[in-house]
Order: structure tokens, then sequence, then C-alpha cells
């Protein structure tokens, strides 16, 4: 009896583990040009920024759209002679530090995503939660994607977060 009741017990959670393994991600389509996946249907928080909570909690997932244009009345062609540089750069994380004032940023590293001009940057708060921000910018458009994940969480959340951004022609 009672190693019948072990397996019966093994079986649920074998089941239960399957079934959370398989659920899908959901497909968020920004606009025309850009879609990725978040865990579960994401809610809009302020306008143009969503986000979802994995399952267990331990994973926060942020998008954010800004539009220059509107924002910093900025046109495409003022931003491409600049967007590349270590000083727009580091205007972003700046800007970045008033939203997240206890969050110790490491320095924005530039870099290209599908030949767009991109950014990322990690760090911690005080309570040692992880974020880890992956951004690019197409046109006038800036599109940032974050993950905050309690300390000792795997990675591959976020890493999954971030492989599935598809962009379209």
């Amino acid at each position: 009896m009672k190693k019948t009741l072990m397996l019966l017990m093994a079986v649920v959670l074998l089941t239960l583990t399957v079934v959370r393994a398989q659920q899908p991600w959901v497909t968020h389509k920004v606009n025309n040009r850009v879609s990725f996946k978040f865990p579960s249907t994401p809610r809009e928080f302020i306008p143009g920024s969503f986000m979802a909570v994995a399952p267990d909690s331990s994973v926060v997932y942020i998008f954010t759209l800004v539009d220059f244009a509107k924002v910093a009345n900025l046109d495409s062609a003022a931003l491409a002679p600049v967007k590349a540089t270590p000083e727009f750069a580091a205007q972003l994380k700046t800007g970045m530090k008033r939203s997240l004032p206890d969050v110790s940023l490491s320095d924005f590293a530039i870099g290209k995503f599908n030949g767009f001009t991109s950014y990322s940057t990690w760090g911690f708060d005080p309570k040692k939660k992880r974020y880890d921000m992956f951004m690019f910018i197409i046109g006038t458009n800036f599109y940032s994607f974050s993950t905050v994940t309690s300390y000792g969480t795997l990675l591959s959340s976020r890493d999954r977060f971030f492989a599935s951004i598809r962009l379209t022609q």
C-alpha cells in the first residue's frame, strides 16, 4: 500500500511538472515590426508598458515602448548619428536610473540586433533582485525588454523572453 501511494504521488507530481512546463507563452504584437512572448497574458500598467509574472512568481517580465519623436522631439535623422555613441547610452542609463533609483546598473553595452542599434545592461537592488535589460531602436521607437528575478533564480526564463523577440519587415 505504501509503495502504491508513493507511486501515485510521483505520477501526480510528474504530471503537474509536465503540464506546467508545456504551458505556451502568449505572443504580444507591439506593432507591425515587433512581437515577442510573455509567459502569461500581460497587463498594461502605464501606456506603452506591459508586465507579466511567471507562474511561480519568481520572474517579472516587463516590456516598454517609447517613441522618441513624442517624448523627446527627436526624429530618426537626429537619432541616427548619436544612437550608437557611448554618450547616448550614458544618457539612456541616466534616464533609467531616474525610474530605478535603487538599482545599481552596469554601463550599457552597445551592440547590434538584426542590424539595429541595441543596448544591454544588468544590475541589482538592495534586496538582491536582479534586473536584466535588452533594448533596441528602430526609427524613433525604443523597445525595452526587462526581467526582474529573485536572488538565485535561474536565468533561463530571461533568456527565453529575450530570445522570443521577432522582427518583421
